[in-house]
């Protein structure tokens, strides 16, 4: 894949690699894995957001954290 970038990042790019011995490949693939975790943690609580607005309106009752607790104590003999 090749992109363009505007040319004062690109410096920005080129500068921290030569401040931190690292490679400027290696300085672009953590930025871009840093962004896409990122966007998948944001993608997860949108997710966990969605599901609990959709419980809420269901007007299903929740389980108590004791009562589920003591289901996983009993079922792992804790």
């Amino acid at each position: 894949m090749t992109i363009a970038i505007p040319a004062d990042m690109e410096e920005m790019f080129q500068f921290v690699a030569k401040e931190t011995g690292r490679p400027l490949e290696e300085l672009i693939r953590e930025a871009l894995d840093r962004f896409l975790e990122e966007w998948e943690e944001r993608q997860d609580a949108m997710d966990a957001d969605r599901a609990y607005r959709e419980f809420k309106e269901s007007g299903e009752k929740g389980i108590p954290w004791e009562v589920v607790k003591a289901e996983m104590d009993a079922r792992h003999a804790l």
